[in-house]
């Protein structure tokens, strides 16, 4: 097998670095993913990834992933102990694990590889953890195309047409639920953030069962291995003292959008999402002396604005980063007073389809405008 593996903690390092600046804002905190690989060295393991065209044609994927978060108020011990939830049954990794392992029960198939849903610093490293606890390997590519969406029906799948059923739903404290048909995946993607908040906090949900000569078609190649490249360029920057920001950007054939200081942030938390909507406004540094940027998130970066007049968006990713240390971060890490570059990547090409631009591009989050292709914004 063509394979790609992480021996050490600054590889780890690295590649969460990596995975982070492709996530565009979101894919969950870097502590965590980090955690979860050096977890997995502290126990023997070899972290790794492999080709998709190396795995058998008529091998059985999966994709498992980690589904919300707070989930609403907290109960009390009461409330608790009143739905017999006293001892959680499985942390993060294993409710993940039991979420593919309930998908085999139901479907009678064994799962040969798993395949990342989305790219982002936790994201990645769960499934990838996932896949290590089940002996199988992880897939070098993901379902969204290179970065993390906010939500289930923006996948590549979902564009293609593809159901994301059946679908298996695991939450800490044991309950296992299994979605056999759905009447969209964004209801799907519904019923499992009220459980979510049924179940106060976010479970393991695995999902997109097939083969592999199908899961070829739609997966977005070898983004593990460049967001491995892309965290290393910039730690390697930093060493040589050339700039961090500029080697991410040739690292990704991406674009420096703006450079200024975060005036202000707002956040709008929602319920059954993690951290929800919010949005940074920026003055112009440098060059950018005298204008103004606005970047708009749910979870992930979708909408700017350049001297508030609508700028880049999604479907093309946006990426914030330290202007100093190339840094990135989650869209709620920065804050007012921090010094950042926004740079832009264009989108997968399925996402750039009419069907892509209606699921992912900005009238999809509420916004009176169209998509334009980064391309032609900077033009």
């Amino acid at each position: 097998m063509s394979k790609v593996a992480l021996r050490s903690q600054q590889e780890c390092e690295d590649f969460v670095r990596g995975l982070c600046f492709m996530g565009t804002g979101g894919g969950g905190p870097p502590k965590l993913g980090l955690k979860l690989l050096l977890d997995q060295l502290a126990a023997g393991r070899q972290i790794e990834w492999v080709d998709v065209d190396s795995l058998p044609d008529e091998a059985w994927t999966a994709t498992v992933a980690g589904m919300g978060g707070r989930g609403g108020t907290a109960p009390t011990e009461e409330q608790l102990a009143e739905l017999g939830c006293v001892d959680e049954k499985y942390g993060p990794s294993g409710r993940m694990v039991a979420a593919v392992q309930a998908l085999e029960e139901d479907a009678g198939i064994k799962v040969s590889a798993i395949v990342p849903v989305e790219i982002g610093a936790s994201n990645v490293p769960a499934p990838i953890a996932a896949a290590l606890e089940l002996g199988i390997p992880a897939v070098d590519g993901d379902y969204a195309g290179g970065r993390a969406i906010p939500e289930v029906p923006q996948t590549i799948p979902e564009v293609r047409g593809v159901s994301v059923c059946p679908m298996s739903f695991v939450t800490r404290w044991g309950d296992v639920l299994i979605l056999k048909d759905t009447v969209s995946t964004a209801m799907s993607d519904r019923i499992g953030r009220m459980i979510i908040v049924a179940a106060y906090g976010g479970m393991g949900i695995s999902c997109y069962l097939m083969q592999v000569k199908q899961a070829r078609e739609l997966l977005a190649a070898g983004t593990l291995t460049k967001a491995l490249e892309v965290g290393t360029a910039i730690r390697e920057a930093r060493e040589t003292g050339a700039d961090p920001v500029a080697e991410a950007i040739k690292a990704v054939d991406g674009w420096l959008l703006f450079e200024g200081e975060v005036t202000s942030s707002e956040i709008a938390d929602e319920e059954s999402y993690a951290f929800g909507l919010g949005s940074h406004s920026l003055t112009g540094l440098g060059e950018y002396d005298g204008h103004t940027f606005k970047i708009w998130y749910k979870n992930e970066y979708h909408v700017t604005w350049r001297d508030d007049e609508p700028f880049v968006t999604s479907p093309d990713s946006l990426i914030m980063v330290d202007l100093r240390t190339g840094e990135p971060a989650t869209s709620y890490d920065f804050s007012a007073g921090d010094r950042v570059a926004v740079i832009g990547r264009r989108a997968h090409e399925v996402h750039r389809t009419d069907r892509g631009i209606e699921l992912l591009g900005p009238r999809h989050f509420g916004f009176d405008f169209d998509y334009v292709p980064i391309e032609d914004r900077l033009r």
